[in-house]
């Protein structure tokens, strides 16, 4: 009877224990196929290259759904990391109402360093899936006690406005702003921007996934480690339309999946990682009969910058010369002023000009919001199933 027993146990133990000593986890947030196409497309256009996510071997497709039809990313997020659909604005809190762990805590438990990093706010619903438990995504003040409760190794991401303030040594974290230094023994939290990192289009000199990632593998240097990756600013390009932006967000996201893909070339066997995407935004399609990149005209600001430029132009004058605007869009900057709306990026000034910029290229945005199409899964390790849902992500690879 004990042999029994221990032939379980140890059989038990070897299923429990997770098969890969270094898992990379990038979720390109809003990263629907043609996202991914049109900006391979682009980097083939200007670098006759192509993006190094296309590298990694064996492709499928993911199922976005949540309880609620149309996912958000916190639905999202739980479904992946905790293998269980909810309801949108959930995190890691089931449809019963209780608490439910992503396998981050479980890899905590055995051993491995874990890492958060993200070109959003740390706190913002994707990031908080590894490490929080609330109903509402909103809920920010609890996201943050999570988060310094969690005792995970590192956070890296835009919130300054968030955790500057708390008392993060009371948790055992060093906080600091920077990454330009050698990696704190102690566990850290990086915070880089007060909100929100900057659009590359707005910011081209701002610190990239690539540096973050590379930051993080220094860190952990040898230990078993799981990272999440998010590129974050992907989806919120793809709510405006504002094409180039996105663009510019997919190819930083890029540039660290080939971090990763390098660290695999020294480490083949011990190493998984997967690039998918929590939903697909914009209802994005490519082509009206013709698709010409030729046309495709980068631009020089952001949706973000025109929407502030905006706030702050007392009129069409002041707000053409800032941006250094070619488009006459006087008729909708004054339509706009006295709608006596707060202006975003469903405002007629600001969709005329995205609009202006894609109709020519053939590139066509369906909505303003995210879609039930299937998002793109790549990994190094080879999996049975083309088409997954995405609460089966972690289980495809049988290791978890």
């Amino acid at each position: 009877m004990k042999k029994i027993l221990l032939v379980f146990l140890i059989t038990l133990l070897v299923y429990l224990s997770f098969s890969f000593d270094y898992v990379f986890l990038f979720i390109a947030d809003g990263m629907g196929i043609p996202h991914m196409q049109l900006s391979n497309m682009y980097k083939q256009y200007l670098y006759t290259d192509q993006l190094h996510i296309l590298e990694l071997p064996y492709y499928g497709m993911v199922e976005t759904s949540s309880m609620n039809g149309v996912t958000d990313s916190a639905g999202a997020i739980t479904a992946i990391l905790s293998k269980e659909k909810t309801y949108n604005d959930r995190i890691n809190i089931n449809p019963d109402d209780e608490k439910i762990l992503p396998i981050t805590y479980e890899l905590k438990k055995q051993g491995y360093k874990i890492g958060v990093i993200t070109t959003n706010t740390i706190i913002d619903a994707t990031p908080a899936g590894a490490y929080a438990f609330v109903e509402n995504r909103k809920d920010y003040q609890k996201i943050t006690q999570d988060l310094l409760e969690s005792n995970f190794d590192l956070f890296i991401g835009g919130g300054k406005a968030y955790l500057k303030d708390s008392n993060t040594k009371e948790y055992g974290y060093f906080y600091t702003e920077t990454l330009d230094r050698i990696p704190s023994l102690d566990d850290e939290i990086v915070m880089l921007y007060y909100g929100n990192f900057p659009f590359l289009t707005d910011d081209p000199n701002r610190v990239t996934l690539e540096e973050t990632l590379n930051y993080a593998l220094s860190k952990f240097n040898g230990s078993p480690f799981f990272i999440l990756i998010e590129g974050g600013r992907i989806d919120h390009a793809a709510h405006a339309h504002d094409t180039y932006s996105m663009i510019n967000e997919i190819l930083d996201f890029d540039k660290a999946v080939k971090v990763a893909i390098d660290f695999y070339k020294q480490y083949p066997q011990d190493t998984l990682i997967i690039v998918t995407a929590d939903h697909s935004t914009g209802g994005l399609s490519l082509g009206d009969g013709f698709l010409a990149l030729n046309k495709f005209q980068p631009s020089a600001f952001s949706y973000e910058k025109m929407i502030s430029t905006f706030n702050q132009s007392k009129n069409y004058e002041e707000f053409q010369e800032k941006l250094g605007l070619k488009l006459d869009l006087e008729k909708e900057f004054y339509y706009t002023k006295n709608s006596g709306k707060n202006v975003s990026y469903q405002s007629s000034v600001v969709r005329s000009f995205y609009d202006v910029l894609n109709d020519p290229v053939g590139v066509n945005w369906g909505t303003f919001g995210h879609t039930l199409d299937y998002v793109p899964l790549f990994s190094n390790v080879p999996f049975d199933k083309n088409i997954i849902s995405n609460n089966e992500i972690f289980s495809i690879f049988e290791i978890y």
